[in-house]
C-alpha cells in the first residue's frame, strides 16, 4: 500500500524541477543584465531586474515541486549558476535565503496565496539587499551612494513591495495552470 499523497513527488522528479527552474531563472536575469548591460552601470539595478521574471520563475518552481527540500535545491542550484558565473554577491545570498525559505514553507506550506506573497517577498527582498549590500564591498562604489540611509531605505522598500508582487503573480500563474490540469 502507498501511503504518499497523490501530489508528491519523488526527490529525484523534484531535482530535475529545480535545475529546469534554476537553469530558466538564471538565463532570463543573464539575458537582462547583458542587454541592459546594467551589472556594470549601477548597483541596485542588476537586484531589481532579478526581482522580476527570474524571481517568478523560482517561486512558481517552489509551488510546482510542492514538497521539502525544494527550496533548498533551487536555491543552492542557482547558487551555483552564479558562482560559476563569477558573481559571488548574488549566489551567497541565494544560499543563505533558500534555508530561510525552506523554513517558511515547512510552516506556512507552499502554495497558499499567503504563504506564496511572504516567502517570494522575504526571499526577493533578503535577496536584494543582501546581494546590494555584498557587491558594494566587492566593487568600489562611490561613497554617497554607500552612506545615503535615504537611497538604501527606499531602494530596500521597493525591493521588498516588487518581490511581494512577484510572489502576487507566480501565485496566479500555478493557480492557472493547476487549474487547467497542468500541475497536480
Amino acid at each position: 500500500m502507498n501511503d504518499k499523497p497523490t501530489n508528491y513527488i519523488s526527490l529525484k522528479r523534484a531535482l530535475v524541477y529545480a535545475v529546469v527552474f534554476s537553469i530558466a531563472s538564471y538565463a532570463v536575469a543573464a539575458g537582462f543584465s547583458l542587454s541592459t548591460a546594467l551589472y556594470a552601470i549601477s548597483i541596485f539595478a542588476d537586484p531589481l531586474l532579478n526581482l522580476t521574471v527570474p524571481l517568478i520563475l523560482l517561486s512558481v518552481g517552489i509551488q510546482v515541486i510542492n514538497r521539502k527540500l525544494g527550496p533548498i535545491l533551487i536555491g543552492l542550484i542557482s547558487a551555483g549558476l552564479y558562482a560559476v558565473s563569477f558573481l559571488p554577491f548574488i549566489a551567497i545570498p541565494l544560499i543563505i535565503i533558500s534555508f530561510i525559505v525552506e523554513g517558511i514553507t515547512r510552516i506556512m506550506g507552499y502554495r497558499s496565496l499567503k504563504a506564496v506573497v511572504t516567502y517570494t517577498s522575504i526571499a526577493g527582498g533578503l535577496e536584494g539587499v543582501l546581494s546590494t549590500i555584498l557587491a558594494l564591498y566587492m566593487v568600489k562604489v562611490p561613497a554617497p551612494i554607500v552612506t545615503s540611509p535615504y537611497i538604501w531605505t527606499a531602494v530596500s522598500i521597493g525591493m521588498f513591495i516588487e518581490s511581494a508582487l512577484m510572489g502576487l503573480i507566480a501565485f496566479y500563474i500555478v493557480s492557472y495552470l493547476i487549474k487547467i490540469g497542468v500541475i497536480r
